[in-house]
C-alpha cells in the first residue's frame, strides 16, 4: 500500500512530541488503552496495553512482551528481535511521537477513532521460550516503526472492527533484514478465562477449529505450555465456546484477518500473572522473503469482533469497500 506508506513518512516528521500520557479509545463495542505503564521500571509501553471487547477485557495488560502489538525479526530469531512493547528485562520501547486522532488509514471514519504511534523499538533479545533473557537492557534497534489503529465508527466500518495499519523502516541499509515471515503482524496476548478455544477459516467466512496435534483438542488450556501451533489462512480467531462451528452465532471471539493468506499460530502461554493465549498472524508463508531496502513497508490486517458470523460479516463487508490494492502486506 504505497499511498499508506508515503503518508507515515509524511507524518512522523510532524508527530506531536511523545507524552507521558496513557492513550484510550472506545467505538462502544471495542475499548483499546495504548502507552500504560508497565512494570518493573513504570516506563510507558508505545503498544496496546488492554482492549475489551463489549465491556470484558480480553487482551490484559501482563507484561512489555504481551499484550496487543507488533514485532518483527531478523535470520537470528528469537536472538535479534524488534519488538514494539520493549525487551526482556523489561524496558519499554520509545514513543518518538503520536497523532491522538488520526484519520490517516483512509477508510472514511472519523479522526476521533483512530491514533497512529511512532516507535524506536528495543531488540526483546531473549533466545528462547525458557525466560531465558540474554541482557542489552533498552538496546534501541535500528528501525523506525508506525502502530496504526482504526476503529470502526458504525457507518464506514462496524464498530465490531479495528483496522492496524504496521508499518517499518530500517534506518540504514547494513541494518539486519526483517524476516516477512518471522514477523508477526500483530500479536496478542488473550485471558484464556475469557477467549481459550482456537479457530481458523481458509477464506474468512468458514471456521473451524483449530487443534493442537499434540493435545487432540482446540482448548488452549489443554496445549503444552509455550508450544506454538501453525496454520496456513486468511484468518484465526480465539472464542469463549467450543461448538462455534456448530453455534456460529452464539459467544464471542476476537479474530484477525489477512487479505492475503499467510501463516498464523497460537500457543499456551504463562503471564505475570494472566495465563494467556497467544494468537498471531505472521507477515508471509513464505520465509525467503525479507525487507531489503530502507523505504517504509507496511501491513494492514483487519480485527473483527463478535460471534463467528459477526466476524465473517465483517470481513465480507472490509473485502468489499476496502480494494485489494489498500490490503497491504510486507
Amino acid at each position: 500500500m504505497k499511498r499508506l506508506s508515503l503518508l507515515i513518512a509524511l507524518l512522523l516528521p510532524t508527530m506531536a512530541a511523545a507524552q507521558d500520557q496513557t492513550f484510550e479509545k472506545d467505538n462502544g463495542i471495542i475499548r483499546i488503552r495504548l502507552n500504560e505503564k508497565v512494570a518493573p521500571f513504570q516506563e510507558r509501553s508505545p503498544m496496546i496495553t488492554g482492549l475489551w471487547i463489549a465491556g470484558r477485557l480480553a487482551v490484559p495488560h501482563d507484561n512489555v512482551g504481551a499484550d496487543f502489538q507488533m514485532t518483527t525479526r531478523s535470520r537470528e530469531g528469537n536472538e535479534y528481535n524488534p519488538t514494539q512493547g520493549g525487551d526482556c528485562n523489561g524496558h519499554a520501547s520509545l514513543l518518538t511521537g503520536s497523532i491522538p486522532n488520526w484519520s490517516g488509514a483512509q477508510l472514511g471514519t472519523p479522526a476521533s477513532h483512530g491514533i497512529l504511534l511512532g516507535i524506536d523499538p528495543l531488540l526483546y533479545d531473549e533466545p528462547g521460550l525458557s525466560g531465558s533473557c540474554r541482557g542489552r537492557p533498552a538496546q534501541v534497534a535500528p528501525y523506525d516503526m508506525a502502530f496504526g489503529v482504526t476503529l470502526g465508527d458504525g457507518f464506514a466500518m462496524p464498530r465490531e472492527a479495528m483496522m492496524l495499519d504496521m508499518s517499518i523502516r530500517k534506518d540504514f541499509s547494513g541494518a539486519q533484514n526483517p524476516v516477512k515471515a518471522l514477523s508477526e503482524l500483530p500479536v496478542a496476548f488473550v485471558d484464556t478465562n475469557f477467549l481459550r478455544y482456537a479457530y481458523y477459516s481458509l477464506n474468512g467466512s468458514q471456521f473451524q477449529r483449530f487443534q493442537a496435534s499434540s493435545a487432540f483438542s482446540h482448548d488452549i488450556r489443554q496445549w503444552p505450555w509455550n508450544e506454538n501451533f501453525y496454520q496456513s489462512a486468511h484468518a484465526i480467531a480465539l472464542c469463549d465456546r467450543p461448538d462455534m462451528v456448530e453455534q456460529p452465532t452464539q459467544g464471542t471471539c476476537m479474530a484477525f484477518y489477512s487479505h492475503e493468506p499467510t501463516l498464523v499460530y497460537a500457543s499456551r502461554r504463562q503471564g505475570a500473572p494472566y495465563e494467556l493465549g497467544l494468537m498471531a498472524m505472521l507477515g508471509d508463508d513464505d520465509f525467503s522473503t525479507e525487507i531489503v531496502g530502507t523505504e517504509w513497508h507496511t501491513a494492514r490486517r483487519l480485527v473483527a469482533v463478535g460471534h463467528l458470523t459477526s466476524v465473517a460479516a465483517v470481513i465480507a463487508h472490509a473485502e468489499q469497500r476496502i480494494p485489494a490494492s489498500a490490503w497491504a502486506q510486507w
